[in-house]
């Protein structure tokens, strides 16, 4: 009789997206649908890179964060990385900086999504 094989699944992979400019209306609507389209194909940790970014809409950040709600249910996440200090003050405005895992630089988020 053979011992049980145990079969290893590998990790899964973390997606990045990289924002950059201002990010008004039309483009907060095109990236929740983009985030949509991600959870529908499983891929369900996702690192959204503000490093270029010199706005945000205010309704963009509340549906963002409804997103990361629907990530969090599904066992998945969005991580927020490289976020000056006026763009965080606009998801704080909100209410909604809290509810995001915020880190310092992309390679970062992607870390902490690794290491669990």
């Amino acid at each position: 009789m053979t011992p049980p094989t145990a079969i290893l699944a590998p990790p899964v992979s973390v997606s990045v997206i990289r924002l950059t400019g201002e990010l008004g209306t039309v483009e907060m609507d095109s990236l929740a649908r983009a985030l949509t389209s991600l959870l529908a194909e499983n891929r369900k940790r996702i690192v959204l890179n503000f490093r270029g970014v010199k706005h945000v809409s205010l309704g963009g950040i509340a549906k963002l964060a409804e997103r990361n709600q629907r990530f969090k249910s599904l066992g998945g996440e969005v991580k927020l990385a490289s976020v000056t200090p006026y763009v965080a003050n606009l998801f704080n405005l909100v209410g909604a900086y809290s509810s995001f895992d915020t880190l310092a630089t992309e390679e970062e988020a992607v870390t902490r999504f690794e290491n669990g």
